[in-house]
Parts: structure tokens; sequence; C-alpha cells
């Protein structure tokens, strides 16, 4: 129940409202950070990744932005339904997420058979529609797929910039959070 509490209680957005005026862009941006620090912590904190994969997989339809739901259901919801959305944010039609790829992957952790190959190749589908991505994150997304070979240093190293491009929007998701633990863990 420590989960349900802390989803709770870290948001990165509690309101409808907060995203008001915000482009698809920047939503996107935010929701490709999460799912790079899933991927992270898959690695580093396999029962977080569980917990998370196996709330999101309860509500797998992701049809519209909940306050009772994690920042990367609401996240996924925002870009996966953003024409419901218009009336707040600016809309892209070019950016879109593999609906299906991203369900099998949340599936395949949530049951505790993932598979970095595959969450990779998802990852880099997301990058190919995502055209306005800084490029920090291209490079991000490169060294998270190889994660599991990088050092020490380099995981820290990785987890701390991807923690450093989280914090100009993310400080208050849950996974951004989860990350700081993963490092603190790593440090030791």
């Amino acid at each position: 129940m420590n989960l349900l509490r802390d989803l709770s209680e870290s948001r990165l957005y509690k309101r409808l409202g907060q995203i008001e005026g915000m482009n698809i862009h920047a939503i996107a941006e935010r929701l490709f950070e999460h799912l790079l620090a899933l991927q992270i912590l898959v690695h580093e904190d396999p029962v977080f990744a569980k917990k998370l994969a196996t709330q999101l997989m309860k509500q797998q339809h992701f049809d519209g932005f909940r306050t009772s739901q994690s920042d990367l259901f609401n996240l996924i919801s925002l870009v996966l339904n953003q024409e419901t959305y218009s009336h707040l944010i600016g809309i892209d039609s070019s950016v879109g997420i593999p609906e299906l790829r991203l369900k099998r992957n949340l599936r395949d952790i949530s049951n505790g058979k993932f598979s970095n190959n595959d969450y990779s190749n998802m990852m880099y589908l997301i990058q190919q529609r995502f055209k306005k991505l800084p490029d920090s994150l291209f490079a991000l997304r490169r060294q998270t797929s190889d994660y599991k070979r990088l050092s020490k240093s380099n995981k820290t190293m990785l987890i701390k910039r991807l923690r450093l491009q989280m914090r100009e929007q993310g400080i208050q998701s849950e996974l951004f959070q989860a990350l700081g633990s993963a490092l603190e863990k790593l440090d030791r």
C-alpha cells in the first residue's frame, strides 16, 4: 500500500488544469523521460517497476487523465488521446506511441518477463514519432538500451543525467523519486 500512498502524494500533474497551454511535444518529452526511467528501474528496482506496471495494466485502456493514476498513466493517456484535450493543449497528430507494443512491454514487466531488446526497440520507435525531443534524450535512450552492460559508475552517471533532464519539469514525479532511491543504492 506504500506505493499507492506515494503515487498520490508525489505527482507531476495533480490536476488536468496544470497542462493548460502546454503543447503535445512537451508532454511527449515528459513521457519519453518516464519510459526511460521505467527501463532503468526494471534493472535497479524491479519490485517498484513491477508494481507500477501491474497498476498500469489494470487500467490498460489509457482512456483519459485520472487524478488517481500514476504520472506515467496520465502521460500515456494524454499522448494517446490528444484530440480529447485539444481545448487544453496544442496537438500534433504526428506524435504517437505504438500502443500495443507499449502494453505488451508493460504486461511483460508486470509478469516479470522483461525483454530489454523489445523495450529498447519500442523506445526507438517512440523516438521516431517524437520529433522534437532534445538530442540529450537520444543519447540517454542509447545508453539505457545497454544498461545491463554498463559499469557501476556509468549507471550512476546515466541516472544522474536522466534525473537532471527530468528535473526541469518532472521533479514531483514518482519515477524521479524512484530513480533517486536507485541512485542511492548504487552509491553504496
